[in-house]
């Protein structure tokens, strides 16, 4: 029995070490990421990818925009023609 509680002893000291080595390495990388700009980059990227998404979506709706005419001015040649043959066909 005091073999293992000896044993939790030395598991709970390399824990506590491991989680306090995690802690360094997390500080030392988010203060690197400050120092590089390598967030700010990223964000500009991310900024860059939405643009062209908005641009994609606004082209997208313009193209519905000229389809719907080019149906209406076609409807309208259709009803038209049925119009002009109903009167002198």
């Amino acid at each position: 029995m005091e073999a293992l509680l000896e044993k939790e002893g030395t598991v709970e000291g390399w824990n506590d070490e491991r989680m306090d080595e995690l802690s360094r390495r997390v500080d030392a990388g988010f203060e690197r990421m400050a120092t590089k700009g390598e967030m700010n980059r990223r964000f500009r990227e991310v900024d860059r990818r939405f643009d062209d998404v908005t641009f994609g979506i606004r082209s997208l709706g313009e193209r519905f925009d000229r389809l719907q005419n080019t149906l209406m001015i076609g409807l309208i040649g259709v009803i038209t023609a049925i119009v002009a043959n109903g009167i002198w066909g």
